[in-house]
């Protein structure tokens, strides 16, 4: 378990069936990291290296080498499999739903102060998504270097 999660965050997770009850629960872990808190953005089901395994293993590395450096970084990866299931057994209607409500609400409440985009994030909707939210916001950015 994540050093900010608790028990009740994990089960809240497990059994939120919208985004934006899955982004309370990303709130809630945020508000107990330290300030300034940052996110990794870049391609995870679209774009990338091809496969949300890959992708997802490109993401990982990047948000433990900025950890590494001291950085507080929101890691957003235990959330995966749950957007998925919620995406799953939602209605298709409005494909960015899920960056709309899990992503969009965190990011709109200014509790996130940078987000740092990995090498290739151009080829990920999500990711591409991400940073027109920053740049309408006024969230941070930087692309790391590979």
């Amino acid at each position: 378990m994540n050093k900010y999660w608790t028990k009740r965050d994990v089960s809240k997770a497990k059994s939120a069936e919208t985004f934006e009850k899955l982004a309370e629960v990303a709130l809630r872990i945020i508000d107990r990291m330290p300030q300034p808190a940052e996110m990794v953005c870049g391609p995870l089901t679209s774009g990338g290296l091809g496969s949300l395994t890959k992708n997802t293993k490109a993401l990982r590395k990047y948000i433990k080498k900025l950890a590494s450096e001291g950085r507080i970084v929101f890691d957003q990866l235990p959330f995966e499999p749950h957007l998925h299931r919620i995406a799953k057994s939602a209605r298709r209607e409005d494909e960015n739903r899920l960056l709309e409500k899990f992503y969009g609400s965190i990011f709109k409440s200014g509790k996130v102060k940078k987000l740092d985009f990995i090498p290739g994030w151009q080829s990920s909707a999500g990711a591409t998504w991400e940073r027109k939210m920053a740049k309408k916001l006024k969230i941070k950015t930087e692309d790391i270097k590979p």
